[in-house]
């Protein structure tokens, strides 16, 4: 079984769609559970991975992945950080883009979702860039219409990977720098 027939066998049957929601009620339910396990004294590059891939990939449970990633870019290496928090959160958003590609209809009736979806049809590299970059609760909306619209795998996961990294490379950095900034004019 290729990649392809893969894709199309969790996207297009039954069984594949229920393991779909599987996973991602699973991660949903690990996130819901672990919420006040984790301390940020013991944050490291795992935990931003995780916290990444969580808030991406759950469309339900809110996860601070970019209050994680500002806080340990503090204490580690921020382009370290900047890269692990961009690859996660490139990873955890297939969620909606196979939500899409499996023909589900959960968005088709808004109108939002009908003027995102000829903004893809456009320019759907420039959006996906775009909007992956910058923090916002709407990227969920153009997955789910690059899916649906059948836009290709690799050119999404170029696009939103170039977006995140560029997002989290100014989170990490910017909050590095701050802090930085404040223990020498504090004295610290």
């Amino acid at each position: 079984m290729g990649f392809n027939s893969a894709i199309e066998w969790l996207t297009s049957t039954w069984r594949g769609r229920f393991l779909l929601l599987l996973v991602v009620a699973g991660i949903s339910a690990i996130a819901f559970f672990m919420q006040d396990r984790i301390e940020v004294g013991r944050l490291s590059y795992g935990a931003v991975a995780g916290a990444v891939l969580l808030a991406s990939g759950g469309l339900v449970v809110p996860v601070p992945a970019l209050a994680i990633t500002c806080t340990t870019a503090t204490f580690l290496n921020p382009a370290a950080v900047a890269i692990i928090a961009g690859l996660a959160g490139t990873i955890g958003e297939l969620t909606g883009y196979f939500l899409g590609y499996s023909g589900s209809s959960v968005l088709k009736r808004r109108r939002l979702y009908h003027r995102v979806e000829n903004w893809m049809r456009r320019r759907g590299w420039l959006l996906l860039f775009v909007i992956s970059a910058v923090p916002n609760p709407f990227f969920d909306i153009a997955g789910i219409a690059a899916g649906a619209l059948r836009y290709p795998l690799w050119r999404y996961l170029i696009a939103v990977g170039l977006g995140k990294q560029v997002k989290f490379f100014m989170v990490a950095y910017g909050c590095h720098y701050s802090v930085q900034g404040l223990k020498g004019v504090f004295g610290l």
